[in-house]
Order: structure tokens, then C-alpha cells, then sequence
């Protein structure tokens, strides 16, 4: 029985990890909002209602996918930030974060980017408080700027790099986004360090 079991449960696994690969899939080709439940359904050769089985929608799905991102940057990022500044460990993380948007592909980024996607206006997400841990860290030393609060400097730097990951998508990915990023973000930083910082 418990065998039979451990078997149910492995291959209900790998048909949500099927249904998600397949939606992944779409969103590529077409879009977020231009896929239907019904669409995901037919493309992985299942029922709709095994898919409610594992999804409460398909906005279920856009949700995992920002979880993923947010536990990559808890376990991996947070851990190789090893920079001896909070400047050097903040120009480190948006290369992780330019590296993870090359990763996941322009077709998708592109349909990453899109005002109908308001889960880029969620705050306090857990790759926000990678970098919130960083600032806090910076400001505490007297390494960067004190009269914003470290939220509004992870707002400031994410507005500005989300622009920059948008203008690369725009231009179809035709130049090096790591290093587009990098000389980005290290002026981005200078406007939040202290002067006594660079004297």
C-alpha cells in the first residue's frame, strides 16, 4: 500500500511539474493573458479538471513563478554576496538579477514585463529583503545614505533596474544585459552612498 502510494504521489508531481513546464511554455509564445486554463489543458494532454487539481487558476502559476525567483535569491544570492562594501554587494546582486532574467529567456521576459503583471508592485517580497538586509547593513555602517529609509532605496533600485531589464527586452536582447546592468547600477549607487564614502 505504501508503495502504491509513494507511486501516486511521485506521478501527481510530475504532472504538475508538466502542467507548469506547458504553461511556462505559453506564456513564451503568447503571452499571460492570452492563455486559457482550457489551452494548457489540451497543449499537456489533460483534463481541466486535473489541472484545478494542482492550480487554483492559472494565477496560481504566475505566483510560483515569483516564488521560485524569491527562494533562488533567499538560498543562492543571499549566500554569495561576499563583497567587503554594501556598493560592491549591491551592483553583485543585480548581476544575479540580470543574470536570472538572461536565464529565463527574452521571449519570456518579455511577457514577464507587462503592466498587467501587478505582482512587480507586491513590496516586502523575499528577494526585496535580500537587498533590504544589504542597505540596512550599509546604513548601519555609515556607508550609505540615511535619509531614505532602506525600503525606499529597494524601490528606487528596483524601479530603475526593472527599466533597464524592460529597455534590453525592448531592443529584443540585443546587447550584454550583465554588463548593461553593471555600469547601470554601480552610478545608481553613487546617488545613495555617502560622500565621506568616496573621499
Amino acid at each position: 500500500m505504501k508503495k502504491k502510494h509513494t507511486q501516486r504521489t511521485i506521478q501527481a508531481q510530475k504532472t504538475k511539474e508538466h502542467l507548469y513546464e506547458i504553461t511556462i511554455h505559453l506564456i513564451e509564445k503568447k503571452g499571460f493573458e492570452n492563455i486559457t486554463v482550457s489551452e494548457i489543458c489540451k497543449a499537456a494532454q489533460v483534463s481541466v479538471g486535473t489541472f484545478y487539481n494542482y492550480f487554483e487558476s492559472k494565477y496560481t502559476i504566475l505566483d510560483i513563478i515569483f516564488k521560485v525567483a524569491d527562494e533562488y535569491f533567499s538560498e543562492v544570492v543571499a549566500n554569495a554576496l561576499s563583497e567587503d562594501t554594501s556598493q560592491e554587494k549591491i551592483v553583485s546582486y543585480f548581476r544575479f538579477y540580470a543574470q536570472y532574467n538572461i536565464d529565463r529567456g527574452l521571449d519570456f521576459v518579455k511577457q514577464l514585463y507587462t503592466v498587467k503583471n501587478n505582482l512587480f508592485a507586491i513590496k516586502g517580497r523575499t528577494m526585496q529583503q535580500v537587498l533590504k538586509k544589504v542597505i540596512e547593513e550599509g546604513q548601519n555602517k555609515g556607508e550609505l545614505v540615511s535619509d531614505m529609509t532602506a525600503d525606499d532605496i529597494v524601490e528606487f533600485l528596483f524601479v530603475s533596474v526593472r527599466g533597464a531589464v524592460y529597455n534590453w527586452a525592448l531592443h529584443d536582447g540585443s546587447y550584454d544585459l550583465i554588463q548593461y546592468i553593471d555600469t547601470f547600477v554601480k552610478r545608481l549607487v553613487k546617488s545613495i552612498v555617502l560622500h565621506t564614502c568616496n573621499d
